[in-house]
This record gives structure tokens, C-alpha cells and sequence, in this order.
């Protein structure tokens, strides 16, 4: 009697451990969705015959979206990829069912005790909403009593986006030698509810551009100048974005990008970008020399010094002196300096008979001994302009001539 309650109690034992899950299902990682994601590639799932028996050609398995969970299997997916010790035993061929919530991977022979089956390929699609927390589940066809429940988490969240506007920006400039410049952006939160975001910039090929700072309304400067955070965002709000830059010494018509990226913390996959491209311009100056009359004049003879002064640069040039020396063989005939120049530019003519060290000598008839019109005391002459020198032909060339009489 004893011995028969004994077995009887075994049996008892026996059938619950067989009603125990023994079928598990775990996915590689916990799988974070957003509304109106593109159709994603599933994290592997492990399904798993902890007994043996229970997955077999009458149980296929069925891997199930929760009911009332926003998305569904991606139906266009024809076949999977198997691996495991049990992927000989299953078809690649996958079927769906139940509004595309269940996929079915047909089985061929039983799994022995502890054989899985790693299912991957597969994908989800049609994240119509948010959808708090929940699970996948394994269930056998045929049999609904043995399945199991994915550990590990689905969940989808709301739509974020970012769009960074305008997408390309173009400037011509100048070297800022150690100064600054700017350039705006505006960061716009196309998502569906509030939202932050990082500020990243990044160059190509690198050569011309330093990134100094990004600032504007709430935007927090990161650890390094090339990098913010924009605190929360409301859904459709703008914000202007204030990137100062230097432009470096570089040869003319040098071209550097910087790329402003917003980033949503929400999901960071959602991002946006736009560019500003630098091209690097300075003004190029030649000066072509002339004398008239050519040959070896005799003594007293009176010559026409001409100097052609040429911008033949990518930009205006500012602040242009252009200095003359006279030899001492010649003296300077008096109040024959001249300028021709383009329309809108002037120059002052400054005269100096110390070299160069000062410039406040005005020239008079026979200083220095000079013959009566002459100056001998003058030994520079400095034409500085008024203007800018414009780069752009016919306006970018100007003549400065004087007269000197050979002694």
C-alpha cells in the first residue's frame, strides 16, 4: 500500500514537472520602438525544448505580438534564419496569421531534451501608437497548454524627430585671424510630443574651420566646443542655433564644411543635418613698375616713375599702403605725384625724407640744394588708399605715378 502511494506520489510529480512551462523563449535584448518606425529587424529570438518532445512536427512554433500591442510582423518577410542545435528540424519558410500578430515556423522532427532553435531575420513593423511595456510569447500549435513568455521587454514609445534648417549655407571669407564669425541654424522639434536634443558639428576635411562655441535659448555648451544639449523642445517649437567660427590662413579658394547634426535623445536614431560651406578668398596684390623715357637719358632729364597696382584676389583689399623710394640720383619734382584710381577710392600722398620713419615732410621748391621746382630732401614717397580696392575687374587696378629729374 505504502509502495503504491509512493508511485502514485512520483507520477504526481512526474506530470507536474511536465506541465511546467518547459518550452522558454528569450529574445537577445530588450527592443525599444517608436511610433511610425520604419519596419525593423528583430533582436534574435532563442526558443528552447527544455524537455524534449514538446516542439515537434505537429507543434509548430508560433512566436505571438501581444494582443493590443501597436505593431505587428512584418508579412513581406518570406523566410528566417535558423541557428541553434535544433535548426535542422524546422523550415525557413515562415507563414503569418492572426492580423500578422503571429509567425509560425513550421517544425520537421521533435527537439531532444535542451535543443533550441535560434530564430533571426524576422521583423516588425506598424508602430501605429505608444505601447507601454510587454512581452513576446511562444506558444506550440496544436497544443495552447505548452508555451512560454519572453523575459525580455517590447515597448514602443512616441514619435520623435528633429529637422535642422537651412541645409546648405555658403560663405566667401576672408582669414578671421583670431577673430570670430557666426552662423545660425534653426532647430525644430517635428516630433509628436517634448523632446531635447544634441548639438553636434563636424568638419571636412577639417583644414580651415574651428568651431568655437554653440550657443542660443536654452542650449547648454558640452565639454568640448564642437558639441550641446538643447533642453527640452515642445512638439513644432523652434529655436535659432549660434555656431561662432574662425576661418584659418589658407590659399585662396580653399573650401572647408561644417555639418551642424541634431540629435533627438528620445530616439537617437532620428536625426538631421545641414552644412555651411567656407571658402577661403583674400585679396592678391601685384605692383608692375614703368619709367618713361626708357634708355639712358642724359642729366636733367625729367622721368615718369609709374607703378601699377592690380587686385588680382577673391576680396577688396582694405587698408593698402604702397611706398616709392627715390634714389639719389634724382630729385623730386614738386607736386607731381598723381593717382588714378577706380570710381569711390581716393588716396592720401604722404611724403618722408627720413626714410620711411616719419611722414609729416612737406616737399618745397630747391630744399636740399635742389634745383628751383625740386625737392632733394624727399627720399620716400606713400600713397595710402581711402578705400577698399575692389577685386572684380575693371574696378580692381589703379595707377600712381611722380616725376624725378636726373641730377
Amino acid at each position: 500500500m505504502v509502495r503504491t502511494a509512493l508511485l502514485a506520489l512520483a507520477m504526481v510529480a512526474a506530470c507536474a514537472l511536465r506541465a511546467d512551462a518547459q518550452v522558454t523563449i528569450s529574445s537577445a535584448t530588450n527592443q525599444l520602438f517608436h511610433v511610425n518606425d520604419a519596419s525593423t529587424t528583430i533582436s534574435a529570438i532563442t526558443v528552447t525544448d527544455v524537455g524534449g518532445g514538446n516542439i515537434k512536427a505537429n507543434r509548430d512554433i508560433r512566436l505571438i505580438i501581444p494582443a493590443g500591442f501597436n505593431m505587428t510582423w512584418d508579412a513581406t518577410v518570406p523566410t528566417v534564419t535558423l541557428g541553434g542545435t535544433a535548426a535542422a528540424r524546422c523550415s525557413a519558410a515562415v507563414t503569418y496569421s492572426a492580423g500578422n500578430l503571429t509567425v509560425t515556423i513550421n517544425v520537421n522532427s521533435a527537439f531532444q531534451a535542451g535543443e533550441y532553435v535560434v530564430i533571426s531575420n524576422l521583423k516588425f513593423t506598424n508602430f501605429t501608437a505608444t505601447s507601454a511595456v510587454n512581452h513576446l510569447a511562444v506558444d506550440l500549435k496544436n497544443n495552447p497548454g505548452v508555451n512560454g513568455t519572453d523575459p525580455k521587454n517590447i515597448q514602443i514609445d512616441p514619435y520623435y524627430n528633429v529637422a535642422i534648417t537651412p541645409a546648405t549655407q555658403s560663405l566667401a571669407s576672408l582669414p578671421t585671424n583670431g577673430g570670430t564669425r557666426t552662423v545660425t541654424f534653426t532647430l525644430q522639434n517635428s516630433g509628436a510630443v517634448s523632446d531635447s536634443y544634441d548639438l553636434l558639428t563636424s568638419k571636412s576635411p577639417g583644414t580651415v574651420l574651428t568651431v568655437v562655441s554653440i550657443t542660443g535659448t536654452s542650449i547648454t555648451q558640452g565639454a568640448n566646443a564642437d558639441s550641446a544639449r538643447r533642453a527640452a523642445l515642445a512638439s513644432a517649437a523652434t529655436v535659432t542655433v549660434t555656431v561662432t567660427y574662425r576661418v584659418g590662413n589658407a590659399a585662396v579658394g580653399t573650401v572647408d564644411t561644417l555639418q551642424l547634426k541634431g540629435r533627438s535623445v528620445g530616439n537617437p536614431v532620428k536625426t538631421s543635418a545641414a552644412l555651411f560651406v567656407v571658402t577661403v578668398m583674400r585679396p592678391v596684390l601685384t605692383i608692375g613698375k614703368a619709367v618713361a623715357p626708357l634708355g639712358s637719358p642724359l642729366p636733367g632729364t625729367n622721368l615718369t616713375f609709374t607703378s601699377t597696382l592690380t587686385n588680382a584676389g577673391t576680396a577688396s583689399a582694405s587698408t593698402v599702403a604702397i611706398v616709392d623710394s627715390i634714389p639719389s640720383w634724382v630729385e623730386y619734382k614738386v607736386a607731381s605725384s598723381s593717382t588714378t584710381l577706380p570710381a569711390g577710392v581716393t588716396a592720401a600722398i604722404e611724403y618722408s625724407n627720413d626714410g620711411g620713419v616719419t611722414w609729416t615732410y612737406t616737399p618745397a621748391s630747391g630744399a636740399c640744394s635742389a634745383t628751383a621746382g625740386f625737392d632733394r630732401c624727399v627720399n620716400r614717397i606713400r600713397w595710402r588708399l581711402l578705400a577698399a580696392l575692389s577685386s572684380v575687374a575693371p574696378n580692381n587696378q589703379g595707377t600712381l605715378s611722380f616725376v624725378s629729374r636726373i641730377r
